[in-house]
């Protein structure tokens, strides 16, 4: 029986010299895991496996878990963090999703040793799922993630091929854990007349839906340069409808004169 070496999303710290750091949190919430239409997993006792270079996951007690919705299977593989684990599909009605739980035996090092008797379940495999009574989108919650944001008068200056899109000194500076700083700026203050909306969207588990802007210079396409929230969960409600550029998107975004990251 093969044991085969993977990789899970990673995490890029914003200070790529950042020391790995891995722990193992108990969540006080309520957490289900649905695969169609059937709740699989429901537990107020899910472990968070988290760390600063790799997206949370949840661990749920196998007592916790519908174990007729889990066919064994031969596969193992080796996890970046908890060793060598089995692996199990999950099979409801008509659907399957092949070895997409999993769990450890034994899991290493020690100080992860009370993931033994739990499964944890591949993100995208599952339909939905909730904290509380709350959808989450994307990935786990990671507990000690964090998004403050704060008024800033800075003058923010967007470039992108020798024109100037975006002056403002009213920025808003959204700082959240890991990642780097983003500067959202008053629609009134961006070239609107040169930027157009794309049918992009993504979703953030701590921001909610974006939506996105290309824009068009010189004849020249440059797609998906900024983004926004117009409308925010509740926690990030202060950056709705504000425009955020990349960094990499674009030929610079200044902040009182100085390049940012």
């Amino acid at each position: 029986m093969s044991v085969v070496p993977i990789q899970r999303p990673r995490l890029v710290p914003r200070e790529p010299s950042t020391p790995p750091l891995v722990n193992l949190l108990a969540s006080p919430k309520r957490v289900r895991a649905v695969f169609n239409g059937t709740t699989i997993a429901d537990s107020r006792r899910v472990l968070v496996l988290r760390g600063n270079h790799f997206l949370p996951v949840y661990y749920f007690p196998l007592a916790d878990v519908l174990t007729e919705a889990l066919r064994p299977s031969d596969h193992r593989e080796r996890h970046e963090q908890g060793g060598v684990a089995r692996h199990w599909d999950i099979s409801v009605g008509d659907r399957t999703a092949a070895g997409a739980a999993w769990g450890f035996e034994a899991p290493e090092p020690a100080d992860l040793a009370a993931l033994q008797g739990h499964v944890a379940f591949r993100w995208n495999a599952v339909d939905a799922w909730f904290e509380e009574d709350e959808e989450v989108f994307v990935h786990a919650r990671d507990p000690y993630a964090r998004i403050d944001i704060l008024q800033g008068s800075s003058l923010v200056e967007v470039r992108l091929d020798g024109e100037l899109i975006a002056s403002s000194r009213r920025p808003v500076l959204l700082f959240e854990t890991h990642l780097p700083t983003r500067y959202y700026l008053p629609p009134e203050d961006v070239r609107l007349d040169l930027l157009h909306r794309s049918e992009k969207t993504t979703r953030c588990p701590y921001k909610g839906v974006a939506t996105y802007w290309s824009a068009e210079i010189n004849g020249q396409r440059h797609q998906d340069i900024a983004w926004d929230y117009q409308a925010p969960i509740p926690e990030a409600v202060r950056i709705a409808g504000l425009i955020s550029f990349y960094p990499d998107a674009v030929d610079s975004i200044t902040r009182d004169g100085e390049p940012v990251a």
